[in-house]
């Protein structure tokens, strides 16, 4: 469930809504201002956010630049013309997409197609990330209770296997019993 977040001053929600659902997004919501659209950051998580610039309390580069350091959605800034360059180079290390102003329908739907892909793509490689993590830190309880029971007088072949028995009997993960075992030992 992709949700999109506008902000802008004028009323750009109905606008661009139809095209963000037809693109993949289920949900459209809009902010008002800068100090709305980090509240509503904080509270939730969002696959894309296009700042119309300027904006009543901030020009949107900042907020920009807030979103992509605090989460992992995508940004687009929307500038005129005439200042779509400069804002461009502050932003462009960041990852923001910047257009300028006016914008064609075509253009628009090809930019939110792409951070839409990119936006699955980083989501898919964190959420690899976070199984690889989980699986380090099972590995490290395992490691942790095997050498607790091997300085009991188990070889390690005998440890690995009691750690594996005991999840496999008691239909827990290895990790689980490892705990087990170092919340046990350290009260010895």
């Amino acid at each position: 469930m992709s949700k999109a977040l506008i902000v802008s001053t004028a009323e750009y929600k109905t606008k661009f809504s139809a095209m963000l659902t037809e693109v993949g997004f289920s949900q459209v919501e809009q902010a008002h201002s800068c100090i709305e659209a980090r509240r509503l950051i904080v509270e939730r998580e969002y696959a894309l956010m296009i700042i119309n610039a300027p904006l009543v309390d901030e020009f949107g580069y900042e907020l920009a630049i807030y979103a992509v350091e605090n989460t992992t959605m995508s940004v687009l800034l929307l500038a005129r013309a005439d200042v779509s360059e400069a804002v461009e180079n502050k932003v462009e290390d960041y990852g923001v997409v910047v257009m300028s102003k006016p914008v064609s329908s075509e253009g628009m739907f090809k930019t939110l197609k792409a951070l839409h892909a990119n936006h699955n793509r980083i989501s898919s490689i964190i959420r690899s990330n976070r199984r690889l993590q989980d699986k380090l830190e099972e590995l490290k309880l395992v490691d942790r209770a095997k050498c607790l029971l091997i300085s009991e007088g188990m070889s390690e072949e005998e440890a690995h296997k009691y750690i594996e028995s005991n999840a496999m009997d008691m239909r827990v993960s290895k990790k689980q019993i490892a705990e087990k075992i170092i919340s046990l030992k350290q009260y010895d």
